[in-house]
């Protein structure tokens, strides 16, 4: 029901040439939990396993933090220039995603097997080190499968549907990845520490190592045969210089860089505010009423899907990211009547208003990249998925190590001191609420007057697909 629910948004307007088959969707889709859990799998269970078990502290955990992502910003437009170049049988993308994905599950199961009686120097360093060594393959694996993903389609419809199947997957991770400290606590597991290294190499298993396989078994690439006739190599420095010109790709890196700023912050510290301020320092109960709240954004989001789809279809892609801001605002100021002691069964009105951002970002803003690739053929005559997504991901990830740090700072400033448990000041709590709070409040503001400028509507997508297909013929 609900898969014709999502293929009944569009089969009234896109032609059956530029249809995918839906078990193409659903193939490459899949790799969506895969890229959910690189982007997220570290940092949240670094927070409950490192800091709040291990005792390391969260300056230091975010320093460790920030380092990796820095790290994997760097190689992405090395990684986005080798794939865009790349020439083989079985294509440009397909033979990185494959091995990127194997590599992704074995580097991150050996993340959480530190030796818990080292020192809060070395295991921090275990951190580190294992950290650089699964982003690296995470970048293998990442940039050539969103290439995959922009270039599936030349519909300007059909390219959201395909991101919506890869949101569908990221969903199910947003259910499900905050359950991994409950599960762990289990009296199933000797320790929780052996739960959760227990559950990590599970995660590592299926959701890297296999689904992520997926899109490289079954996915096709379309602009490949066009990419391969090209006998001219696309210098990197170069490639990312005219990116960088693109007038949409700029603001879309700009509306990225406020929502990193905005999530990175209310992700981060409404953990700790309902672990040490509404559960006075219980972590099993924190982070089981964590584990609720991220359900119930990854189900919101799961409901949210088709909807995006079908406002998408019959608006445009920016209209449904100004409804979505709007809604965040009105979250955030919800958020300090929510946080609050004795108020935890009140976090379930969070995902109402703020599931369909994160899911409107997964669909609509990721299918706006592929419209701003066609803008650069035509301009440059190259297909460069690669530089754009490598370069959209340098920029952002960037953001996100220094989020990292920013958050572990923020989070020292307000007085925060995890030996105190749940007594922490009445200042220090005070700060980390009107954290919450502003951090979504005021980037969100900002977005929505930066999305005004963005100049791809849907008559310039089209007319833009008309005028390539004039140049090198229908793809």
């Amino acid at each position: 029901m609900y898969a014709i629910l999502i293929r009944n948004s569009f089969v009234m307007k896109i032609n059956n040439s530029d249809k995918i088959p839906v078990k193409e969707k659903i193939a490459v889709g899949a790799g969506g939990l895969t890229s959910f859990f690189g982007n997220v799998g570290v940092k949240s269970m670094a927070i409950p396993y490192y800091q709040m078990m291990l005792g390391i502290h969260p300056t230091i955990l975010g320093f460790v933090l920030a380092l990796p992502r820095l790290w994997d910003a760097f190689t992405d437009p090395f990684m986005g220039n080798i794939t865009d170049n790349f020439k083989s049988r079985f294509g440009r993308r397909r033979p990185f995603i494959l091995v990127g994905a194997l590599l992704m599950g074995i580097s991150y199961g050996l993340i959480w097997m530190v030796p818990t009686g080292w020192s809060e120097f070395k295991m921090a360093a275990w951190l580190g080190v294992t950290s650089i060594l699964f982003y690296t393959c995470y970048t293998v694996f990442s940039v050539p499968y969103k290439c995959l993903t922009y270039e599936m389609s030349a519909n300007y419809d059909e390219r959201t549907s395909i991101m919506g199947y890869t949101s569908i997957w990221a969903e199910i991770g947003e259910i499900s990845y905050q359950w991994i400290v409950p599960l762990a606590s289990l009296s199933f597991f000797a320790s929780k520490m052996i739960g959760i290294q227990s559950i990590s190499w599970f995660v590592a298993i299926f959701c890297m190592m296999l689904l992520g396989s997926l899109p490289a078994l079954f996915g096709k690439e379309r602009f490949y045969k066009l990419q391969e006739n090209k006998k001219d190599r696309i210098p990197m420095f170069q490639s990312a210089k005219e990116a960088l010109k693109n007038k949409a790709f700029a603001i879309l890196i700009l509306l990225t860089l406020l929502q990193i700023v905005s999530g990175l912050l209310a992700s981060s510290m409404d953990y700790y505010l309902l672990v040490y301020y509404m559960f006075d320092g219980d972590i099993v109960q924190g982070s089981f009423w964590k584990a609720i709240l991220s359900s119930g954004y990854g189900l919101m989001g799961f409901i949210g899907v088709p909807f995006v789809l079908w406002w998408s279809k019959r608006s445009s892609k920016a209209n449904v990211l100004r409804g979505v801001y709007l809604l965040l605002i009105v979250k955030a100021v919800l958020s300090w009547f929510i946080y609050r002691p004795g108020n935890h069964y009140l976090i379930l009105i969070d995902p109402i208003f703020g599931a369909l951002f994160w899911t409107a970002v997964t669909t609509v803003k990721e299918s706006m990249m592929a419209d701003i690739c066609d803008e650069d053929e035509l301009q440059y005559g190259q297909r460069r998925e690669g530089m754009f997504s490598s370069v959209f991901g340098w920029i952002t990830k960037s953001a996100i190590a220094l989020s990292a740090v920013a958050h572990g700072i923020a989070l020292s400033l307000s007085g925060f001191d995890e030996e105190l448990g749940g007594n922490q000041s009445d200042e220090t709590f005070l700060a980390m609420r009107l954290t919450l709070m502003l951090g979504p409040f005021i980037p969100t503001l900002i977005a929505l007057f930066v999305l005004s400028k963005f100049p791809i509507t849907r008559q310039k997508a089209l007319q833009t697909r008309n005028q390539l297909e004039e140049v090198r013929g229908i793809i």
